[in-house]
């Protein structure tokens, strides 16, 4: 991130970071979503493979665990989806903080020179 010079620079900044921020909630909520269906299915596929199972307790977790094998991997990628996402929105949220002390200081350190040459 290039430290803004100008409080024009900053507030494109700050609407640039907006526009990011609006665009990762938006494909949060559609990785949520996914990563819900996607857990629900695994879920589903290993209690039927359970129920299918024949043989001792431990045999029919561990065959449904095996069976459900393809659909636990695409949960867990989807869910590692949402926690990056997650992670990308603190970051620009952290960023449009850091624009708005930046903005501040350069309003301050104007208002100071103003003050100086008046």
């Amino acid at each position: 991130m290039i430290t803004p010079q100008t409080p024009l620079e900053v507030i494109q900044q700050l609407g640039e970071l907006t526009i990011q921020l609006r665009d990762q909630v938006r494909a949060y909520g559609q990785a949520e979503q996914d990563a819900v269906a996607k857990r629900h299915a695994a879920d589903q596929i290993e209690a039927r493979a359970f129920l299918r199972a024949e043989g001792s307790v431990e045999f029919r977790k561990n065959q449904a665990k095996v069976d459900a094998d393809k659909a636990e991997e695409a949960a867990k990628i989807a869910e590692a989806l949402v926690r990056i996402l997650k992670a990308r929105i603190r970051v620009i949220e952290t960023e449009i903080d850091v624009s708005r002390t930046n903005g501040a200081t350069l309003r301050s350190e104007f208002k100071t020179l103003g003050a100086m040459e008046g």
